[in-house]
C-alpha cells in the first residue's frame, strides 16, 4: 500500500460506532496489510482468503462493508459482489484489483461494487472511499425510532 509523502499520515479517528469490515484477498501479505491499517483506524476487521470463505463469514456474522480483491482463485471478486447483491442487498462492496482492466472494473460495478481501486492502493484514497461508502450506507439504512433503539 503506498502513501503520498506530501500528505500527513492519517490520524486515528474516533468512530461513532465501530464499523465491521470484511477484507477478502488471496494474497496473505496484502490482506494482512490492509487489515492492520483498518484496525489502526478503529475498524473491526474480519479477513477471508477467498470468495467462498467470505460467503461463509457473511452467512455467520454481520459486516458493514466488504473490501475484496478482484482476481482470486475459485470465487472471483465479481462473483462475490454478485452474491452480496443477491443475498445481502445494501451491503457496500469495494473492489481492489492488481490489474487495470476496464472490463472487469465495469463488471464489478455492474454487480454492485461501489468503487474499484487499483493496487497498490493509496491509503488515503482507500480510507476516503470506505468513509464515503459507510456514510452512504448509513444514510440509506432505515432509522430506528429512539424508543426502540
Amino acid at each position: 500500500m503506498k502513501t503520498n509523502p506530501r500528505v500527513a499520515a492519517p490520524q486515528k479517528v474516533v468512530l461513532k460506532r465501530r464499523y465491521r469490515i470484511l477484507v477478502v484477498d488471496d494474497d496473505q501479505d496484502a490482506r494482512e496489510l490492509v487489515a492492520s491499517a483498518l484496525i489502526a483506524m478503529g475498524y473491526a476487521v474480519e479477513v477471508a482468503a477467498d470468495g467462498f470463505e467470505a460467503v461463509a463469514k457473511l452467512q455467520e456474522t454481520m459486516a458493514d462493508l466488504v473490501l475484496t480483491d478482484l482476481m482470486m482463485p475459485g470465487m472471483h471478486g465479481v462473483d462475490l459482489a454478485q452474491w452480496i447483491r443477491t443475498y445481502r442487498p445494501g451491503l457496500p462492496v469495494i473492489v481492489i484489483t492488481g490489474k487495470e482492466t476496464y472490463g472487469l472494473r465495469t463488471d464489478a460495478e455492474a454487480y454492485g461494487a461501489i468503487a474499484c481501486l487499483v493496487k497498490p492502493v493509496n491509503l488515503e484514497e482507500l480510507l476516503w472511499t470506505i468513509d464515503r461508502a459507510l456514510a452512504q450506507s448509513e444514510a440509506e439504512r432505515p432509522q430506528i425510532p429512539p424508543q426502540y433503539a
